[in-house]
């Protein structure tokens, strides 16, 4: 391979990482509107952080949660249904009440509130 070839195939495999990363970035606006209403139904927070963030009662039917952060946040009463939750870390996070999650995916802990109210990790 020469060298110009080296170069252009490793620049092409830097454009794709990036590309990809992009896309499976959440959408700025969406992260805004739910911080600002802790309303955000079908958003994408895909890779959101949003550790320690205070949102009970929050709507977040049919939003992409997958790889967000809300560790040791507050989810207390909120709508999940439909949300994906693959990966989405909830470890310490308080789901008391919480609606419509499927937590089978997400990464719970024994300092997360299930929705039941029981201790994680949640199922």
């Amino acid at each position: 391979m020469t060298r110009h070839s080296y170069t252009l195939v490793l620049s092409l495999a830097i454009l794709a990482g990036a590309i990809t990363a992009y896309a499976s970035s959440a959408n700025p606006e969406h992260v805004a509107q739910f911080r600002a209403t802790r309303k955000c139904p079908g958003c994408d927070l895909r890779n959101a952080q949003l550790g320690g963030f205070q949102a009970p009662n929050a709507d977040l039917a049919n939003a992409d949660l997958a790889e967000a952060t809300f560790y040791g946040g507050n989810l207390r009463g909120a709508n999940l249904t439909g949300a994906i939750l693959d990966r989405t870390n909830l470890e310490m996070a308080d789901l008391t009440g919480a609606v419509g999650a499927t937590l089978s995916a997400a990464i719970t802990d024994a300092r997360t509130t299930c929705p039941n109210g029981a201790a994680g990790p949640c199922s």
